[in-house]
């Protein structure tokens, strides 16, 4: 089975690893606040949008892209409060009225237009960590790693905390 054949079938279990520059998914395989697409994206192929990196560490890490208000977004599946995976089953990131992204561990609530954690446990300015996304010709493709996305004092924190100051940004 090809990888596009296994990223177009919804009631597949299977994350595609998805690298910079290539489809996520097609489009209407995301319905606007409807089930998320997840997936798993390499250190290497985001460093540029979250800061620096040291390329001898490359780990995958889990992703998930919604539609809300029409329009494609993508993050890390990762909640800003403690690292842990958003979704309370697989693809399902949205609260019963869906209005915002919800944590299933810590109830923390995001926007799905910016990521930014509106309530809950998550610190104050805490965001989800978003990724650049292109919607064209029917797909959604990740973008190439060269936008950096600016670093709040409580994510340079946690992430020290959990031994991941390598994503910090050189500045």
């Amino acid at each position: 089975m090809s990888s596009t054949d296994q990223t177009n079938a919804p009631e597949d279990d299977f994350e595609p690893l998805i690298q910079a520059g290539h489809r996520i998914c097609p489009s209407d395989r995301i319905q606007d606040q409807e089930e998320g697409f997840r997936f798993m994206v390499r250190t290497s192929d985001i460093a540029g949008m979250v800061g620096s990196i040291d390329h001898r560490v490359d780990e995958t890490l889990p992703a998930f892209v919604i539609r809300f208000d029409g329009q494609a977004h993508a993050y890390l599946n990762r909640c800003a409060h403690v690292a842990m995976e958003l979704d309370w089953q697989p693809g399902q990131f949205f609260t019963n009225d869906k209005t915002t992204i919800i944590c299933a561990s810590h109830d923390a609530q995001y926007l799905p237009d910016t990521g930014e954690c509106i309530s809950g446990p998550c610190p104050h300015g805490s965001r989800l960590i978003k990724l650049q996304i292109e919607e064209k010709a029917g797909e959604i493709f990740l973008c190439q790693a060269n936008k950096k996305v600016f670093i709040t004092d409580t994510l340079q924190k946690v992430l020290i905390k959990h031994g991941r100051d390598s994503l910090l940004p050189n500045f």
